[in-house]
């Protein structure tokens, strides 16, 4: 027992370093919150209230109090970009998304709240799209931490039954030959199933940002290659990437059919949202599969160099010392 007072502690800390184990915050909530936010600004100004005075009537985020702040719409944002530093990633995703629609439509003349509005739905699909992200990932999350606590197990294992494996590898040259190699493939395996985990994870939230903003800044009367740098310029002074040039050929298609671009461009930015949610569940699904690896070269031998090693080599040197 005191053997494993001594182990467990430290396979308590190995545990906490196994992938999935950081805490997190339920997956969109922060995307939903600052959705209501904007759908609450929009509402407002639908209502007729000025930009600053909707502003401040929400205090309930530091990123509208901060814009609030400030005597011109036109500075706001810079504004909420600014207020979100220190955040979480998808925190300043869903307000830069915010800030560059704004500009847009502040430079543009676009109605800007009908652009809040969708800009409100689709944060609301982006918090959607990471819950889908978070449910496809469960699985092999669960697999990933059960299979690196498997060599923990194997320890555990040896001092229930009674052995002693910390004193064969304090003990003896094998034992803490073993007991090194284990740890070594045991660390290996983790931060093995941790990048693999993290490569699974990569998405492109906001694909399809240059469509959408392309779309509402035509919205708002620019002709195509006015609209085109209006974008680039609001998206630079929001710290996003926006790219247009891929949009030319749907402008090209809806200058010779005589339709409106700006239904087309939405739509183009909707499928590259769902091509890369597609791409990010597919690679989740995948992701299970991939977790064999580290299972086999890693942490099956850590299992045997950590947990069946020092066993054997505890009953052998038991054996020995009989004679």
């Amino acid at each position: 027992m005191t053997a494993a007072r001594r182990v467990l502690p430290g396979l308590e800390v190995m545990a906490r370093a196994l992938p999935g184990r950081a805490a997190r915050e339920e997956p969109g909530a922060a995307l939903d919150e600052t959705a209501d936010a904007v759908h609450r600004l929009a509402v407002l100004l639908a209502a007729g209230l000025e930009p600053m005075a909707a502003l401040r009537l929400l205090d309930d985020s530091p990123q509208l109090t901060a814009a609030a702040a400030r005597g011109s719409p036109l500075d706001a944002p810079e504004t909420i970009v600014s207020a979100t530093g220190g955040s979480t990633d998808e925190v300043r995703r869903g307000w830069r998304y915010l800030a560059v629609c704004w500009a847009v439509a502040t430079e543009t003349g676009a109605p800007l709240a009908g652009v809040l509005e969708r800009a409100a739905e689709t944060l609301r699909a982006l918090a959607d799209a990471d819950r889908q992200v978070d449910l496809a990932l469960a699985g092999p999350l669960a697999t990933a931490r059960i299979v690196a606590l498997l060599p923990l197990a194997g320890v555990a294992l040896a001092l229930l039954i009674g052995a002693d494996p910390v004193g064969v590898v304090v003990g003896t040259v094998p034992g803490a030959v073993s007991a090194a190699l284990g740890a070594a493939a045991l660390a290996a395996g983790i931060r093995w199933n941790r990048r693999l985990v993290a490569a699974a994870r990569v998405t492109d939230p906001l694909a399809g940002l240059g469509h959408e903003l392309l779309a509402l800044a035509m919205s708002g009367g620019a002709a195509p290659d006015a609209a085109q740098r209006r974008v680039e310029r609001a998206a630079a002074r929001c710290g996003l990437d926006a790219p247009v040039a891929d949009a030319r050929a749907t402008l090209d298609f809806a200058a010779r059919a005589g339709v409106p671009a700006a239904a087309l461009l939405r739509a183009e930015a909707a499928r590259a949202r769902r091509r890369a949610l597609a791409d990010v569940l597919r690679r989740a699904a995948l992701l299970g599969s991939r977790l064999l690896a580290p299972l086999g070269v890693c942490f099956l031998p850590a299992f045997v160099l950590l947990g069946v090693v020092p066993l054997m080599i505890g009953i052998l040197r038991g054996a020995l010392a009989a004679f």
